[in-house]
């Protein structure tokens, strides 16, 4: 028997909201060029909630626990050449 606790979308998810950056440096060497960028994902560290449990049992706290989160702020290295 299954049982709507909630009534649909009456319990939704934060908005998520992330801002990647990129810087990169056009570097000419001779006939040829570099390029060399740093990437910067998640710059502010959001730790916006993706999924939640949506199961509910009686005998379990884990109804609406987290079980996915945005991924961590990282960076990224990166070049190319042109010649």
């Amino acid at each position: 028997m299954h049982i709507n606790i909630l009534d649909p979308w009456q319990r939704t998810h934060d908005r998520v909201n992330q801002v990647d950056f990129r810087v990169a440096k056009i570097v000419r060497l001779g006939r040829s060029r570099a390029t060399i960028g740093v990437d910067i994902f998640n710059a502010f560290n959001s730790s916006a909630v993706l999924s939640r449990l949506q199961t509910y049992s009686p005998t379990s706290t884990a109804w609406l626990r987290p079980t996915g989160v945005i991924d961590a702020r990282f960076a990224k290295i990166s070049g190319q050449l042109d010649f």
